[in-house]
């Protein structure tokens, strides 16, 4: 297969990132990684936000501060294009709506299931490979992600990011400093190790177990107890309450399956998924001993996302009948969504004419525990 070819080895596969762009925010490898199941698959934790948890809120006040720039900059080339009379060319008009449009806002479009069944194996590994931009063709095909039975136990996993992109340039990736960052996370000596669980569903087949392993990535990316909460743990829908170390705020996290696929042979197994991120600051925060110092912030933005993640699973060991290691290739593509409440938002989003702000690749090792 294409993947297995030496020039193929040697090109690092995908993770995860934020809606990189700073109005829509954006930390370093590994903040909610948990969220990184992506509802049912294991995913390196940097789709989330990055390396430092601890910096979420404080980076989605940034993002709302630079929002404000933006839109101070916008209304003051309105009132000079007033002044020429070119008012209508100041910013795009865009109509308003309300706060529970974020659960439906539409960035990309999907086939249906009926439909994308029909487009052939050996799509998963030619949109990694060959590292394609456009938003995926397939639909929610599937229920969930059925994995083989050699999947089943409890595996020790090593997840290495080798490559980040950004297709729209630096600035809508979240800027200098956050791509610079994400590049600094590139390597061997940066990989991020935790646990990973597949069950049966009870009718026979594999599946991730999705808490489990939400907690097991949380516990090594955000600290032991940071997973507050897991209210709703489906294929479809995962939410939760995160408490990141050294953050006195909570997060809540829910992530929607918009498109599913799978492909396997008698050597390999390729799937991804498609879903929406929405991650909001908590009403409440956590206990705290200390008054801090600064007055509470104003309201801080809810953050929306939509991932592509990609993984090509290769088993070590399937013709000798025991498989205790999985070699797997990892692509991201984090999508914006256009905002029908912030015209700086949407403008960025037609920046990208329907390519991804953020890819990354990973090489992903799962060796088996029990």
């Amino acid at each position: 297969m294409l993947r297995n070819q030496p020039i193929f080895r040697s090109i690092p596969l995908v993770a995860s990132a934020l809606l990189a762009l700073r109005y829509v925010f954006q930390c370093r490898n590994a903040a909610v990684l948990a969220l990184q199941l992506t509802i049912s698959n294991v995913y390196h934790p940097s789709a989330l936000w990055g390396n430092h948890p601890s910096k979420a809120l404080t980076a989605l006040e940034a993002n709302r501060n630079y929002a404000d720039a933006k839109r101070t900059s916008s209304r003051r080339r309105f009132v000079q294009a007033s002044a020429l009379g070119g008012i209508t060319a100041a910013i795009p008009h865009v109509v308003p709506s309300d706060a529970s449009s974020a659960d439906t806002p539409a960035a990309m479009t999907f086939g249906s299931a009926a439909s994308s069944v029909e487009l052939g194996s050996g799509l998963l590994e030619s949109r990694v490979m060959e590292n394609l931009m456009n938003p995926p063709t397939y639909g929610l095909e599937i229920p969930d992600i059925y994995y083989p039975s050699y999947f089943a136990g409890v595996w020790e996993a090593s997840s290495v990011a080798t490559r980040v992109e950004a297709p729209c340039g630096v600035p809508l990736f979240g800027g200098n400093n956050t791509f610079t960052a994400a590049q600094n996370d590139l390597g061997k000596e940066k990989a991020l190790g935790y646990r990973a669980r597949f069950v049966s569903d009870g009718a026979g087949k594999v599946v991730a177990d999705r808490e489990f392993n939400v907690r097991e990535i949380a516990k090594a990316t955000m600290g032991a107890n940071s997973v507050v909460d897991v209210p709703l743990a489906t294929p479809n829908k995962f939410c939760c309450l995160l408490a990141p170390s050294g953050s006195p705020n909570l997060l809540t996290v829910a992530i929607i399956a918009l498109a599913r696929r799978e492909e396997s042979n008698e050597k390999t197994f390729d799937c991804s998924e498609v879903v929406r991120q929405i991650v909001a600051p908590a009403n409440q925060k956590k206990p705290q001993t200390v008054v801090p110092m600064q007055a509470p912030s104003r309201r801080s933005t809810t953050l929306l996302k939509e991932i592509e993640t990609i993984s090509l699973y290769s088993p070590v060991g399937l013709e000798n009948g025991k498989v205790d290691k999985i070699t797997c290739n990892q692509r991201t593509a984090t999508f914006l969504l256009p905002s029908q409440e912030d015209p700086v938002a949407y403008q960025m989003w037609q920046m990208t004419r329907g390519r991804p702000i953020d890819v990354r690749f990973y090489d992903v090792t799962y060796t088996r525990q029990t």
